[in-house]
């Protein structure tokens, strides 16, 4: 900066500085117009950064019309407030191309704003083209590489910030998930909603034999893809890597129930699945809260993607809900215990427990599962009236039923 040097304004030329110093406001309006015309992120721009925006187009209006009446550089302090302004785009969400696009678009309109006020002066223009435009190019670029080395390093230290909180946030959820104050502290810190319930996914990689640095690159990868597809801003979702496998919390939508939020996401994470060829495929925990409830999540959707693993093909979505019945009774000992030998009573007579299968395939229609079966409705009727004898059981209650079923599924699952 030492190495610049402000040129000294003539008489006229300083008129007219201090003229367009004194009344900024319709180039400040001019500059602001053309922004959200020409640049989209500065379009959608919040309010308050909106406000931000206004601020720093007056600072930097400011600036260059300083200099160029006091014939002085631009101040330590001043340096200092435009490097503030670039790491507040940062967490703003405002790109560093928009921000350096801005940059030069108003930097362009403040030079036409000097042309257009020296009118048909051929000294004026003599003045400004030899004189004042080689400050031009070394003042906004001054400027420009302040504001770009300033956001690259907010970004890199926001970056390593963020690592560091979401590590500890699935150090909790995995060692320790009952320090709620501390998962609701780091979580809050990071943007993201404690308090809503979240879902977990756990993406399989269609490269098994990936290194941790690999795996990692692709999880980055992936956040930017699911976002898109899912209709979600990246920085509402946590990842981590567990087990070789990408696992995600992902927000329900406020006032959405469990079983819709559960289904929607089922849903919308087979476009996942299809769309991205890095994920071979991928399972769906049902929603919880808080720590416990997450990390519970999470185990569910990496059980549900085992349980793919044996059964199904690449592309494919696993969800816990569909294998949770079957997951709950099967972590009691007595209880699958008593599910077996309910089975092992039907197997002694080989007939029984095919025709136990028909007739649930069929929902319990008597007639169609006769039909499947090529029996008469009588043999039929027979069987079932076997089955009932042998277990003590009624096929007309609801609750014979639903064990009949679940004695079946875990004795499918277990074979």
């Amino acid at each position: 900066m030492s190495e610049l040097t402000v040129p000294t304004p003539s008489p006229r030329l300083r008129q007219i500085l201090e003229r367009l110093a004194k009344d900024p406001a319709p180039l400040i309006e001019d500059v602001l117009s053309q922004l959200k015309a020409s640049i989209p992120d500065y379009q959608e721009a919040p309010a308050a950064v909106a406000r931000d925006v206004r601020d720093s187009v007056a600072f930097m209006h400011g600036i260059w019309y300083d200099a160029l009446l006091s014939g002085e550089l631009p101040s330590q302090s001043t340096i200092d407030a435009i490097d503030a302004a670039g790491r507040r785009r940062v967490h703003q969400g405002v790109p560093l191309d928009s921000l350096l696009r801005a940059f030069r678009l108003g930097t362009k309109r403040i030079w036409a704003a000097l042309i257009q006020a020296a009118g048909g002066d051929v000294e004026l223009h003599h003045e400004l083209l030899f004189e004042v435009s080689p400050y031009v190019f070394d003042h906004f670029d001054l400027m420009a590489q302040t504001i770009g080395r300033a956001y690259l390093d907010e970004q890199l230290q926001r970056a390593r910030w963020r690592d560091a909180l979401t590590h500890e946030i699935c150090s909790i959820l995995f060692n320790r998930p009952d320090n709620e104050e501390g998962f609701r502290r780091n979580a809050d810190a990071l943007g993201l909603d404690s308090s809503a319930i979240h879902c977990a996914l756990c993406l399989r990689l269609a490269r098994p034999d990936a290194t941790p640095a690999e795996l990692e690159g692709e999880a980055q990868r992936l956040m930017v893809s699911v976002a898109r597809i899912l209709r979600l801003p990246d920085d509402r979702m946590l990842h981590t890597i567990h087990r070789g496998h990408v696992l995600l919390w992902l927000p329900l939508a406020r006032g959405e129930t469990v079983v819709t939020g559960e289904q929607r996401l089922a849903r919308d994470v087979s476009g996942v699945a299809s769309n991205c060829k890095e994920v071979q495929m991928i399972g769906v925990g049902l929603p919880a809260l808080g720590a416990r409830g997450w990390r519970v999540s999470a185990d569910q959707a990496l059980k549900a993607l085992e349980k793919l693993g044996r059964q199904g093909g690449a592309g494919q979505v696993a969800r816990y809900s569909d294998i949770a019945l079957n997951d709950v009774v099967s972590g009691v000992d007595n209880v699958t215990r008593y599910f077996d030998a309910l089975i092992e009573r039907l197997a002694q007579e080989p007939q029984l427990l095919p025709t136990l299968e028909a007739y649930f395939e069929r929902r319990q229609h008597r007639k169609a599962t006769a039909a499947a079966l090529d029996i008469h409705p009588n043999t039929l009727n027979h069987r079932l009236e076997r089955i009932e004898n042998l277990l003590g059981a009624s096929l007309d209650d609801i609750g014979w039923l639903a064990k009949l079923h679940t004695a079946l599924r875990l004795h499918h699952a277990a074979s």
